[in-house]
């Protein structure tokens, strides 16, 4: 049976050679590489916070509807174009702004929902958001990846979407987590009360709970660690055998 270090990702479905090619540039190429790319970080979406609740200076996550937008060009630099789209949760209207991205207009059409993810700031006596990470609320079967849960976020390949690449890593680790062999003896990870490597990389890809998505990551900083220290422990073995 071949290594997870030695299986290419184009057996994942979803990649093809195209998108093959895409995770190539960025060092993913076997299903090692793939389970091992982390989210950069996590929004809670299990419940989301309303938009009057929101303070300036800190960075929310929310969930909205969009009301109106439209583009004007600054008046400073007559070719850069500013976006505005007015979003709404029922509770309060909130401002979001990008900045020369002009082919975002045609994701914000009226009464979309939104996901969004930015820094609170007060301009002109009203809160916006400047150039916020989005995500278009969708209706699928897969829709219990990406809302009601911990929601992972992460630095996404060229031409992929949150939703499409959370969907390649569940298939990934649907098809071969069962494959995975745990190097980290059972008496050790008994020891130091680690998680086995499956539930680890589950909970860091799609965490049950805030404490066992520390934990995962708790048991593969020990394994990093281990295995940083495993050669330096054999070659004094070795030494204390080899005398001289």
């Amino acid at each position: 049976m071949k290594k997870l270090n030695e299986i290419s990702i184009r057996y994942v479905k979803g990649i093809g050679p195209k998108k093959l090619k895409v995770f190539e540039k960025i060092g993913i190429e076997t299903i090692e590489d793939l389970l091992y790319y982390f989210p950069k970080r996590y929004e809670d979406r299990r419940n989301f916070l309303n938009i009057s609740q929101l303070k300036e200076g800190q960075y929310y996550t929310i969930k909205a509807k969009v009301l109106a937008r439209g583009e004007r060009t600054s008046f400073r630099r007559k070719n850069f174009k500013i976006l505005e789209v007015v979003v709404s949760d029922g509770t309060d209207k909130l401002f979001c702004i990008w900045f020369n991205q002009p082919y975002l207009k045609n994701y914000f059409k009226p009464q979309t929902e939104l996901i969004l993810y930015g820094r609170i700031e007060r301009y002109a006596n009203r809160l916006q958001m400047n150039s916020p990470e989005f995500e278009i609320v969708e209706k699928d079967k897969n829709s219990f990846l990406n809302m009601g849960r911990i929601t992972p976020i992460y630095t996404l390949p060229k031409g992929f979407s949150q939703r499409k690449f959370r969907q390649i890593i569940k298939s990934a680790l649907d098809k071969y987590i069962p494959e995975i062999k745990d190097f980290l003896p059972y008496e050790i990870r008994n020891n130091h009360n680690l998680l086995n490597i499956a539930k680890a990389l589950i909970n860091i890809h799609f965490p049950e709970d805030i404490t066992l998505n520390k934990e995962a990551y708790r048991r593969l900083s020990f394994e990093e660690f281990f295995m940083f220290q495993l050669p330096l422990a054999l070659r004094k073995v070795k030494n204390k055998l080899n005398p001289g």
